[in-house]
């Protein structure tokens, strides 16, 4: 009888890692619901990391702390969750926060790199084109671009109108 549990709990081990590995909790700056314990405690990690995103200092060690256990046990619960460690986990939403900050406000980059958090600007460009394969300039002149073909369709201009506009303003503009 104990050796079938204890194969029984080493199955569900086994499903718990191979879940973790496949990172089938997704977290998202904007929206988390709190539910279930773990998603209470990803609300709440996310809430002070929000609170803390322009603190250059923000470390592993003072989220944990804040968190109430260890560093060790934050990695190990992280890692199960999303499958990132607490470091990119951290990263993962300055740089969310970043996207956010490129496509709604008119910050240039570094400022934006400053503001969630990163000391220096080339570091913030490595990891935003680590994680969404572009650098900063260019998602920032794609969401421009984007906004304006919006804002024109909205006043019910024709496609090939809006690219022959834009043309237009490029070469008045030189």
């Amino acid at each position: 009888m104990k050796k079938r549990r204890a194969f029984r709990t080493s199955d569900k081990l086994r499903k718990t890692y191979k879940r973790a590995s496949q990172g089938q909790i997704k977290v998202y700056f904007e929206q988390v619901d709190a539910q279930t314990g773990n998603e209470k405690f990803l609300s709440e990690l996310i809430e002070y990391i929000k609170q803390n995103i322009s603190n250059p200092n923000l470390s592993v060690e003072t989220t944990s702390r804040e968190m109430k256990m260890c560093r060790v046990s934050l990695y190990k619960k992280l890692k199960m969750l999303t499958g990132k460690s607490p470091v990119e986990f951290i990263q993962a939403i300055r740089l969310q926060k970043a996207v956010h900050l490129l496509e709604n406000t008119e910050m240039k980059i570094n400022q934006v790199a400053s503001e969630v958090g990163f000391e220096a600007p080339q570091y913030f460009a490595k990891l935003f084109k680590r994680e969404y394969d572009m650098l900063p300039s260019t998602y920032v002149r794609f969401a421009r671009k984007a906004k304006a073909e919006v804002i024109l369709s909205a006043m019910g201009w024709p496609v090939q109108l809006k690219s022959q506009v834009l043309i237009k303003r490029s070469i008045t503009n030189k």
